[in-house]
């Protein structure tokens, strides 16, 4: 078997580790000339070059925050990812069987649901639309001038592999599903099936509803009179959307899955399909879900592809001061 992680020691529970020189009651760690270095006494021991690190920044924010006992705050990212929705529906069935494709797009039926805004009002509406191979109108052609008749922001595309559907405008929300299609031939043979959609090809119109960054960099200041134990604090980065299991309340041998957007503006109890802040937070105190930063935390990303489902930057966070005694945060958040 390949080694793909060029491990020389082929340990991956106790891999072999570079010795610590000198002694480490006397060593130091400070960001000095470009470079990350460790000290003993005087003399640098080992440093990481910090030089050629260069990251293009298109936004920040920079923030002091004095964080009380058992206070919380969120620090959320400076962009929610706003892409152009994109859904779509690959034939699969009987209409990519069908072997003169020439056909598809006059002769082609299409009934689907679709689930948008307007007017800050939520509709639920089932359009139907057919080709006209006599005037020349394809099913997309079709499809839009249904979707215009609605004031709906969404553009409908045709080819021989499926139906694409791409919100007019970055931000624009809508779901389309039921999507039933059917041909119906010259030769009075109909193909029909039901368009499942490819979610490998799905684009949300905002990938990180509850904000995300390029990077960030968090210091903590402790009073003077503070033990060196004493001195951390907790921070957890939430996700999106949140899988969870919990025992079934008519069978104690099973558990019931639940999938839920988090919602961290979301005040009071939970929905079917949204978490609210509370419960989550709740569930992260109850499960541990906190990790503990002492002096300093840094993170940096690499930026999303544009239009692309593919999640590269962080997510926002929750800090929590757990101990008796205030401390002051500093942080640097860029996009």
């Amino acid at each position: 078997m390949v080694d793909l992680f060029n491990n020389t020691s082929n340990d991956y529970i106790n891999p072999v580790l570079s010795p610590c020189p000198g002694n480490s009651n006397d060593s130091t760690i400070e960001f000095t000339n470009q470079e990350l270095v460790i000290y003993t006494g005087n003399t640098i021991v080992s440093s990481l070059n910090l030089a050629n690190f260069v990251l293009t920044v298109e936004g920040y924010v920079q923030q002091t925050k004095i964080l009380e006992s058992g206070e919380i705050i969120y620090i959320p990212g400076l962009t929610k990812g706003i892409s152009q929705r994109t859904q779509y529906f690959p034939f699969i069935g009987d209409v990519s069987n069908y072997d003169n494709i020439a056909y598809h797009e006059y002769y082609m039926s299409v009934d689907l649901s679709v689930n948008y805004y307007k007017n800050f009002k939520y509709y639920n509406i089932n359009i139907f639309a057919s080709g006209d191979f006599i005037n020349g109108i394809n099913i997309a052609d079709e499809l839009n001038m249904q979707f215009d008749n609605y004031g709906i922001g969404i553009t409908a595309t045709y080819d021989s592999s499926g139906l694409t559907f791409k919100g007019d405008n970055v931000g624009y929300t809508f779901t389309i599903d039921n999507v039933d299609v059917s041909l119906w031939l010259p030769d009075t043979s109909v193909y029909g099936e039901i368009l499942i959609e490819d979610s490998s090809s799905s684009i949300p119109s905002v990938k990180y509803p509850n904000g995300a960054m390029l990077g960030y960099g968090l210091t903590v200041t402790y009073p003077s009179t503070v033990d060196s134990e004493d001195e951390w604090i907790e921070i957890n980065h939430v996700p999106n959307y949140l899988e969870y299991f919990e025992p079934s309340t008519e069978n104690v041998n099973s558990y019931i899955r639940y999938y839920k957007a988090v919602d961290v503006g979301m005040n009071g109890s939970s929905s079917d399909t949204t978490i609210s802040a509370a419960d989550y937070l709740d569930m992260v105190q109850t499960k541990n879900r906190w990790e503990k930063v002492g002096g300093l935390k840094m993170w940096f990303t690499a930026p999303d592809p544009a239009n692309s489902i593919q999640e590269n930057l962080i997510s926002g966070f929750y800090i929590f001061n757990p101990q008796l005694f205030p401390v002051k945060i500093d942080y640097l958040v860029i996009i």
